[in-house]
């Protein structure tokens, strides 16, 4: 007898687990990011100096509503001379949110490239590569930058679960880096701002699934 309403109450509770089941709904998210950035410093001859920063993401999400692409490049400038007496530093920045192709990156990191023109206002460009302040000034940077991995990749992973509300989520995540270094150009006509090599540099990439479950 004691065997016949176990098995009833057994019963009982897998047929309120599928009822559960039934009335819950899932969602699926999946964001991919490629990443790469650069930090140049040059002192020219004529005493300026240039520390220019240079990040570039390329982002793509996945859900049930369809695939969603983004790419997004910043560059900051700051400029000083060191043959004048209190070293003023004129700082500029810009950035563009656009459609990926002009950001390439190889999966085993390896490689990566940037083509792209990124506004940046705030100063205007004197012929000797001076940066002059100038509140409503505007020019087009190119950036022509190339990048090479440098050491050995390091990777991770993880999972993670929560609640939201009334909703379960599961997360894995997942990213890649390796230091590399940067060379090319971040121009305006003939005035290049980083002839030289960078003095640090690097390459990622990384994948974020999320999985929410909730009730209906």
């Amino acid at each position: 007898m004691r065997l016949i309403r176990a098995a009833v109450v057994l019963l009982f509770v897998i047929a309120a687990q599928q009822a559960h089941a039934a009335n819950a709904s899932s969602s699926s998210t999946t964001e991919a990011t490629r990443e790469a950035s650069a930090t140049f410093d040059e002192t020219f001859s004529n005493g300026i100096r240039n520390s220019v920063e240079v990040t570039v993401a390329e982002t793509q999400v996945t859900s049930v509503e369809g695939t969603a692409q983004s790419l997004q490049a910043y560059i900051q400038i700051l400029q000083s001379d060191t043959h004048v007496a209190g070293n003023k530093v004129v700082d500029v920045a810009g950035g563009v949110n656009t459609q990926p192709g002009a950001f390439q990156l190889n999966e085993d990191l390896s490689t990566a490239s940037l083509h792209i023109a990124v506004p940046i206002c705030g100063a205007e460009v004197l012929q000797n590569g001076r940066l002059k302040d100038h509140p409503s000034a505007c020019f087009e940077a190119y950036v022509s930058l190339e990048w090479t991995g440098a050491a050995e990749i390091v990777s991770g992973s993880g999972t993670d679960n929560y609640q939201a509300g009334d909703c379960t989520v599961h997360l894995i995540s997942t990213y890649m880096r390796r230091d590399s270094y940067s060379s090319g150009a971040i121009s305006f006509g003939n005035i290049n701002f980083t002839p030289d090599t960078s003095i640090s540099a690097s390459m990622r990439a990384s994948t974020r699934s999320t999985n929410a479950t909730c009730p209906d």
